[in-house]
């Protein structure tokens, strides 16, 4: 590790590492928290391209603020190397969740859907587009909390594109068929990536398979996913069409908006959660598979629930949570593609 400090982070070790760059758990001095510090490396990743989409990533991030969206601390250039100093997110990912047990239980699919679709809201407000949203790209953190990260390919319409020509951004499983076909990605493409990965937590399979990218592009343009239903027996009715109106292939016959997903969404979380929260749910689930902590600890109140109402119908108590949990300090652990 050649890098010890970065502005006011001094690193503490190596935590991911990928063909785009390294992933570090850092300490920021003075505010005396975790950071997750990430580096733009290799001779690909200086580019002038690269580093462009690098530094739109962290304006992209420091617009945003939600519970839900990882938050951006700092963006360093050191040496000439480009530093993105972000929250640190204890847990793991949903492609890790997936590994470890498999399929979600219905009222955690509910809970991780709600949450997702609330900070894609924040996003879209933003007049921005995440464009990869996967399983790999959300972390659970041991309390239960949802978090959307890596907007490494995250667009703003006002700037100019950077995707090459005839190029597709995004993991071609999750991307809208639109999309594939040379349409501009959209809120709705988003829905669309994230409905494919709600239906995969559902199920525990992706919904679209292929040998090859030929073939597996064939599938997310023309073929049908299997019912949830029928994948999972039981499986609550309403959840499942929430779900599958996401995969719907015309952009118009989907969602018209994230936050309407959210609505829904937060209410069938709320239900199935039973007499628990819905973050109390993941945090269990978490437990259960190894991840996270067997049983709340005292004081233990996240950032808000697992599932909160969108933004402005929150209610007095998830405001209060926010505000009081300000200053605590997550972890992330990103992906590197």
């Amino acid at each position: 590790m050649s890098v010890r400090k970065v502005g006011s982070s001094r690193i503490l070790r190596e935590i991911g590492r990928g063909g785009m760059g390294v992933v570090y758990e850092a300490y920021q001095e003075g505010l005396d928290r975790r950071v997750a510090v990430k580096a733009l490396e290799g001779k690909q990743a200086r580019t002038r391209e690269q580093a462009e989409r690098f530094r739109r990533e962290g304006r992209a991030y420091a617009q945003i603020r939600h519970a839900a969206v990882v938050a951006v601390h700092d963006l360093v250039e050191k040496d000439e190397i480009l530093y993105l100093v972000t929250e640190f997110v204890d847990g793991a990912d949903l492609r890790k969740l997936l590994e470890t047990g498999g399929a979600l239980p219905p009222a955690c699919v509910a809970a991780v859907g709600a949450r997702l679709a609330d900070a894609l809201d924040a996003v879209h407000l933003h007049g921005l587009v995440h464009r990869d949203v996967k399983p790999a790209n959300v972390m659970i953190s041991r309390r239960g909390e949802v978090k959307l990260m890596d907007f490494g390919i995250l667009r703003d319409p006002m700037a100019t594109e950077l995707t090459q020509a005839g190029g597709v951004m995004g993991t071609p499983a999750y991307v809208a068929p639109e999309v594939l076909e040379g349409a501009p990605a959209s809120e709705r493409s988003d829905l669309w990536s994230l409905g494919v990965t709600l239906h995969e937590l559902a199920t525990g399979a992706r919904p679209f398979l292929g040998a090859d990218f030929h073939e597996l592009f064939g599938a997310v343009r023309k073929a049908s996913p299997r019912p949830i239903r029928e994948a999972v027996p039981g499986f609550p009715r309403r959840l499942a069409r929430a779900i599958e109106r996401c995969l719907e292939r015309k952009p118009s016959r989907r969602w018209e908006t994230a936050a309407a997903l959210a609505r829904e969404l937060e209410g069938l979380a709320l239900d199935l959660a039973g007499r628990a929260r819905p973050h109390q749910r993941l945090r269990e689930l978490m437990a259960d598979r190894g991840l996270g902590e067997a049983a709340p600890v005292t004081g233990d109140t996240p950032t808000t629930a697992a599932v909160a109402p969108p933004r402005s119908r929150w209610p007095l108590w998830a405001l209060l949570a926010g505000l009081a949990a300000a200053g605590g300090a997550w972890a992330w652990v990103a992906r590197l593609r």
